[in-house]
């Protein structure tokens, strides 16, 4: 019976740190979505330690699959950072659950106020926020800092999903589609 104990305990912590390991691999090369579907393939058997849950989590977010935040968000509370990573995120997911309700319903969010972040999704909300453009069906705006840079802000439909997209243009040139 402890042989086999032994057995399953070495199986077992063989086989986190070769998702871990692989999980950082991945993050490290760039595999955004690949290391985020590792996570979600694994997430029990990382999720007891926060920094890969975290791992998981920025892989996810940087793969434009901010839905994917959620669990992990309910499990980091432990240490101070995993806590403020767990706030950072759901930061996003508000941002963009709010930024839905203005594009189709046309809620108002000039007169709101949230912390900002350096993430995409953060600055185009801040901008929505300062300039609605409501008689447009695609918001542009410019980077602040750099004239060169700018972004367009529009609805779409994904698998009957009513969601949003932006487009990032490094002078009027496409450089990058994101799908939230």
């Amino acid at each position: 019976m402890i042989k086999f104990f032994f057995t399953a305990v070495f199986l077992f912590s063989s086989l986190y740190a070769d998702v871990s390991n692989q999980m950082l691999q991945l993050y490290q090369k760039g595999a955004y979505t690949q290391a985020c579907a590792l996570g979600v393939q694994n997430f029990k058997l990382i999720q007891p330690n926060e920094a890969y849950t975290s791992l998981y989590a920025f892989s996810c977010l940087n793969a434009d699959q901010i839905d994917r935040l959620n669990t992990p968000i309910r499990m980091l509370n432990q240490s101070s950072e995993a806590r403020a990573n767990a706030s950072y995120f759901s930061l996003l997911i508000m941002q963009k659950r709010l930024l839905i309700q203005a594009l189709y319903d046309g809620y108002p969010l000039k007169q709101l106020k949230l912390p900002a972040s350096s993430h995409l999704l953060s600055r185009i909300f801040d901008f929505y926020c300062k300039n609605p453009q409501t008689s447009n069906t695609v918001k542009e705006y410019t980077h602040t800092s750099n004239p060169r840079q700018s972004y367009k802000l529009y609805t779409i439909q994904v698998d009957r999903v009513k969601t949003f997209a932006i487009d990032e243009y490094y002078d009027k040139i496409l450089t990058k589609h994101h799908v939230y």
